[in-house]
């Protein structure tokens, strides 16, 4: 097993006012847990982004949900006017048969293709930012002053001769 010492700080030292709680030794040492690393994104320097996209998300979860409260309806509708298509209070059965199935036809295609479609564009959307912004992070902080990760693949240990790279 390699042994490789502790990182030295790559965060600049913090100012007076910030004393009291200790800096991360990464820029991404706050990700390791999860809660960590999904907050890590919402209050980033692309905050707006992040919870606009929710919002949207959030909004168009909402309106998929009220157009299953709508298709219910309608669906009801249609099954009341299939049921009194013989009626003789029924002045126009047929269109009135029509009417209720192509607004059910019409919710669907609202539902399935318009809330539930573009809610899955933009859910993917941000996934793809987050990932992105996820990457670059870590890609940082693994290509920082530190580059743990190289002397660990190299075999460098804590206080011995470091391994030559052409990074340092």
């Amino acid at each position: 097993m390699i042994r490789v010492g502790r990182p030295r700080r790559t965060v600049p030292e913090q100012t007076s006012s910030e004393a009291a709680r200790p800096s991360p030794l990464t820029p991404v040492s706050s990700m390791r847990t999860f809660w960590g690393l999904m907050r890590a994104y919402w209050f980033s320097d692309r905050w707006k982004e992040a919870w606009t996209l929710t919002l949207v998300i959030a909004l168009l979860t909402a309106l998929s949900s009220k157009a299953g409260v709508w298709f219910a309806m309608a669906s009801g509708e249609l099954v009341n006017s299939i049921a009194f298509f013989h009626d003789a209070a029924n002045i126009n059965p047929l269109q009135t048969l029509l009417t209720n199935a192509g607004i059910l036809v019409l919710l669907v295609v609202l539902k399935d293709a318009g809330f539930t479609g573009v809610r899955n564009l933009v859910s993917a959307t941000l996934h793809r930012k987050w990932r992105g912004w996820l990457n670059s992070q870590f890609n940082r902080a693994l290509l920082d002053g530190n580059h743990t990760h190289f002397h660990a693949q190299h075999g460098s240990v804590a206080g011995g001769i470091v391994a030559p790279d052409n990074i340092d």
